[in-house]
């Protein structure tokens, strides 16, 4: 005989109440392993918070190493907003990404200091420098930090004249070498489209002083944005992009036995290149991606050089929409890691071992901007700035190899 209806009633509000409470507890049990599960299929981990307060450019510029690892963790240079400017602060994670502390200011002053970059010596001490704007022209300054700053902020770029955007690489002797894009003065006035006169300058420190500024680009002058990177066997390697008379171009030179090459162009086309980045594996050979722009759009590409040969171009990025700001690193074991963002406000990956891999993205929300990458291990590690409204803060994720 069947039930009465108002037990009919019952039974199907206790079999509601139990698919519910089935799902409640899937739920939960998924949401209490979204890293395990993410890590697991190779997908980036959720976002992480490094820094709030920041400055709507705090990661910028995409030729600056933005993240590094030392012995105590992973360390992030970036810029925070201040009331009447911006300072550049170091923040650290000890738990791989995890949680993130303030860890030291670099810059002060009553001017506002942008565009960090650090570094790490062999000796374990975190190299940084950035672009202070000395009554509102840009000088290049630079500090040490080995548990506590080794001394006040120094100005390593010269008293007059502009100068900006550093990047910065330390050898493997532990020697901090800067290249940036300043004034030459008394240069001769030409016309470019940007209308600027700037080239590309290159100092090193020898364990008492910095060098003489070495002007290392040559042509038209107006040279932009260098990226630097060292290989073990001592050689330097710098790329920067530069106008010739039609279009900018990305240009590359090599310092080896004391003395820099002539600068050479990579892969020469009518239309823009723009922002290059480059790295270089424990063989020197050198990763390098930029941005190639034709019409209103602009892809990521990217070119290796091993033996004195480029090989490539490849475009990395896929479809029409802007893509921009490209970060390259490479892992111990020859993996190459490029991001970039795009005009959908996402940070985006593509990873090289053997051959590339599935264009990735990194971000699940817009607003996204100026990614650096680093290599964390066989894994990326990802900082970039995130911008909703008028608030901007630092974020981070880390990205396991698939």
């Amino acid at each position: 005989m069947p039930p009465p209806a108002g037990q009919w009633v019952s039974i199907v509000r206790a079999v509601f109440g139990l698919a519910i409470a089935a799902w409640l507890c899937l739920s939960f049990v998924l949401s209490s392993v979204p890293r395990v599960a993410r890590a697991a299929a190779g997908a980036p981990g959720p976002p992480v918070i490094v820094a709030g307060g920041a400055t709507e450019d705090a990661t910028a510029s995409n030729n600056q190493v933005k993240l590094t690892r030392d012995a105590a963790g992973l360390v992030v240079a970036y810029v925070g907003a201040v009331r009447g400017g911006a300072q550049v602060y170091l923040a650290r994670s000890r738990d791989g990404g995890a949680h993130w502390a303030g860890l030291a200011q670099a810059s002060d002053g009553p001017w506002p200091s942008r565009l960090p970059a650090i570094a790490l010596d062999p000796a374990g001490r975190l190299h940084v420098t950035w672009t202070r704007y000395d009554d509102g022209v840009g000088k290049i300054y630079y500090r040490v930090w080995a548990g506590r700053w080794l001394g006040p902020q120094e100005r390593i770029s010269p008293a007059s004249g502009y100068a900006g955007y550093p990047g910065l690489a330390v050898d493997s002797a532990g020697r901090p070498q800067v290249a940036w894009y300043g004034i030459r003065g008394g240069g001769v006035p030409a016309y470019t489209r940007h209308g600027s006169v700037y080239e590309i300058y290159y100092v090193a420190f020898d364990g008492r002083v910095w060098s003489s500024p070495l002007l290392i680009s040559t042509g038209v002058p107006d040279s932009v944005n260098a990226a630097i990177a060292t290989a073990p066997d001592g050689r330097v390697f710098a790329a920067w992009y530069q106008y010739d008379g039609r279009a900018y171009q990305v240009r590359y030179a090599e310092r080896g036995h004391g003395a820099w090459s002539a600068p050479e162009g990579v892969f020469h086309t009518g239309s823009d290149q723009f922002n290059p980045d480059l790295a270089a594996d424990a063989q020197g050979r050198v990763s390098l991606a930029w941005e190639a722009h034709t019409d209103l759009n602009s892809a990521i590409v990217y070119a290796s050089r091993a033996g004195g040969t480029w090989q490539g171009p490849v475009t990395l990025s896929t479809g029409t929409m802007p893509a921009r700001h490209p970060s390259v690193a490479v892992t111990s074991s020859g993996a190459v890691y490029v991001v970039w963002d795009q005009d959908d406000g996402q940070i985006y990956l593509r990873r090289h071992a053997g051959t590339w891999g599935p264009v990735r993205r990194v971000t699940g929300d817009g607003g996204n901007t100026f990614p650096a990458v680093a290599a964390d291990g066989a894994a990326a590690a990802v900082v970039w700035t995130h911008t909703a409204g008028h608030l901007s803060r630092v974020e981070y994720a880390r990205v396991p190899p698939r």
